[in-house]
């Protein structure tokens, strides 16, 4: 079952949480093929880049910040080597055709880089700037009526206050996994499983999609 209506943006904490717990299959199924990301979120450019230049993980997009964090995990901590491998499949995606890098036109750059800001953040009323990847998905959501696939609740308050205090279409990870197991792709069981392999793995969520 493919997603139906305007394109989707994921953002990097959705991403990050299938990739971790062996779930693209069910993400893309959910939400379309080709799933849509900004440079910001994953930047496959960055494969090829010297030993040197992945040394500073603030330099690069925030999933491959992950895939770095568990590579250098598991040099000491075996265990760690199988995360390390699940983060690896973005690469694998992109290269398939069914991750696909959205460049943001010179509008959608000067929105995201505002919504980084102190002022942004004071404008739309959150508490804090958005990070690179969360204010690219909602600049590319609120300028071209995609779906925004994010868990992030500020950048929903934001992408909110840009439109008027109309919330735009949105996905989050438990409101996909109760309609994964509505539309029988999974049971409620496996759902709630998913959902409690992700916060083993640092995910906030601590409502489970069925009591």
């Amino acid at each position: 079952m493919n997603a139906e209506g305007p394109p989707n943006v994921v953002d990097t904490v959705v991403l990050l949480y299938f990739l971790l717990v062996e779930e693209m299959d069910l993400l893309l199924e959910l939400v379309g093929r080709p799933l849509r990301v900004p440079l910001s979120v994953y930047d496959p450019g960055e494969r090829d880049l010297p030993g040197e230049a992945l040394r500073r993980p603030e330099l690069l997009s925030e999933i491959r910040q992950s895939m770095r964090h568990y590579e250098v995990a598991e040099k000491e901590q075996p265990d760690q080597r199988q995360l390390a491998k699940r983060m690896s499949m973005a690469d694998q995606l992109h290269t398939v055709g069914l991750i696909q890098v959205t460049d943001l036109t010179v509008e959608e750059l000067l929105l995201a880089a505002r919504l980084q800001s102190r002022e942004g953040a004071r404008v739309h009323g959150v508490r804090a700037p958005l990070g690179p990847g969360e204010a690219a998905c909602v600049a590319l959501a609120w300028s071209r009526g995609w779906t925004i696939v994010t868990d992030d609740d500020a950048a929903l308050r934001v992408l909110t206050s840009l439109s008027k205090g109309v919330l735009r279409r949105y996905e989050r990870i438990r409101k996909l996994l109760i309609r994964a197991a509505e539309s029988d792709m999974i049971t409620k069981e496996r759902a709630n499983d998913i959902h409690r392999q992700m916060r083993g793995f640092g995910f906030w969520d601590s409502v489970a999609p069925f009591p």
